[in-house]
């Protein structure tokens, strides 16, 4: 089904002209395939890829295009192109389903020798089945746990839309040449869901820190997070409310990404919280240094994959407090901050017995950064280089 899916999408001409490049050895043409680009969305998945193509440039071997849907159309990119492969506009913003006939245009004239695709969904189908017929090497990064669990859907008006997204991105799980986990929690989905092992578990790499560290009075407190319902920030916003009383600071970080109603009501909520200040999206030099100031960062979502967030803030000595999220157990032990398994009052009692106890906090504060820095540095990135510069010789892969 997904297949037949994919192939009534695809169209036969190009209709997309690619710029000849300089006439020197040919270097390995590399399509990094993700939605959003960082010019206009600034995400895990996006930092982990800018960190990425920052490093393959450095090397040189490759002419990489980035195909994405959201881009910032003043951004210029140094070294690469940018390629917009849809519109988020009219239907269109609707599903990438509207996106698959010019994507496999663009990858037909591209006709690179090696994907790299990140975040599940229509895209990571329709790159495996222009990998598996071109012979291409599909690398494709789980970027969420969400990825790799089966399609539950809720009543609503779109759902069959959704189910045939979710069926298109399982032929890409299927038919990827090779896939790259964050963590033993997605490995253990992957197997238990689609019958494969991954063929690297590849966890976050970041840079090492370069801001000094300015930990002054009072306890200053962050949610760095796209302002999105899955990151449910008004819970936050309830902690800011609940704890106003210990003179803890809060701070909000991160650009709208629902509707202009839902985040007018959020705002008035936060108007609401005395000791909420909330800065809209920022840079990630300016995120780095203000969690070079900051004293713990709260983690919200209902669900991620890894948080690259958690990486900046340990690497900068601040603890995280975690409403669910605990991939592969980081926070057991107090080892790198706190979980509160779902329940919002233990997160609450949490963070205040941490406001309250600052011996404590900066013990779990030196923890974290000394293990931040051994386990989630860019020597990470070797087995996905590895990967990447594979040949596209398809392994056998479950029925």
């Amino acid at each position: 089904m997904q297949a037949n899916a994919i192939r009534s999408l695809e169209g036969t001409d190009s209709g997309v002209v690619v710029q000849s490049r300089a006439t020197k050895p040919r270097r390995r043409r590399l399509c990094v395939i993700i939605p959003t680009h960082w010019s206009a969305l600034m995400g895990g998945a996006q930092y982990q890829a800018k960190v990425l193509i920052d490093r393959l440039l450095q090397d040189g071997d490759y002419a990489i295009d980035y195909l994405a849907r959201r881009v910032d159309e003043h951004h210029r990119p140094a070294g690469y192109r940018i390629i917009r492969i849809g519109d988020t506009q009219g239907l269109h913003r609707h599903s990438m389903l509207f996106d698959a006939r010019k994507l496999l245009r663009i990858l037909h004239a591209i006709r690179p020798d090696v994907i790299y695709q990140q975040v599940g969904c229509v895209y990571t189908g329709v790159a495996a089945h222009y990998a598996k017929h071109a012979h291409c090497n599909l690398v494709w990064q789980i970027a969420s746990d969400i990825d790799v669990t089966p399609w539950h859907g809720r009543r609503r008006l779109d759902m069959p839309l959704r189910y045939l997204e979710k069926r298109i991105l399982e032929y890409g799980i299927r038919y990827s040449t090779h896939i790259v986990a964050q963590t033993e929690q997605q490995r253990a989905l992957l197997l238990h869901h689609y019958g494969r092992e991954p063929d690297a578990l590849v966890r976050n790499f970041h840079p090492l820190p370069t801001e000094p560290l300015a930990k002054t009075a009072p306890v200053k407190i962050l949610w760095v997070a796209n302002i999105k319902k899955v990151k449910q920030p008004e819970i936050f916003i309830r902690l800011a409310r609940e704890l106003g009383g210990t003179g803890a600071q809060f701070v909000m970080i991160g650009a709208p990404a629902e509707t202009r109603e839902w985040q007018a009501s959020l705002e008035t909520q936060m108007a609401l919280a005395p000791q909420l200040s909330y800065l809209g999206a920022q840079p990630q030099e300016e995120v780095n240094r203000l969690l070079a100031e900051a004293h713990l960062l709260v983690n919200t979502s209902e669900y991620e994959g890894f948080s690259n967030t958690f990486i900046q803030a340990w690497m900068r000595q601040v603890p995280v407090v975690s409403l669910n999220v605990n991939p592969d157990g980081v926070f057991d032990g107090e080892r790198m901050g706190l979980c509160a398994h779902g329940d919002y009052p233990t997160l609450r009692d949490g963070i205040a017995r941490l406001i309250a106890e600052p011996q404590r906090l900066r013990a779990i504060a030196r923890r974290a950064q000394t293990q931040a820095i051994a386990d989630y540095s860019e020597r990470n990135m070797q087995p996905l280089l590895r990967l990447i510069a594979a040949g596209g010789t398809r392994r056998a892969l479950p029925r």
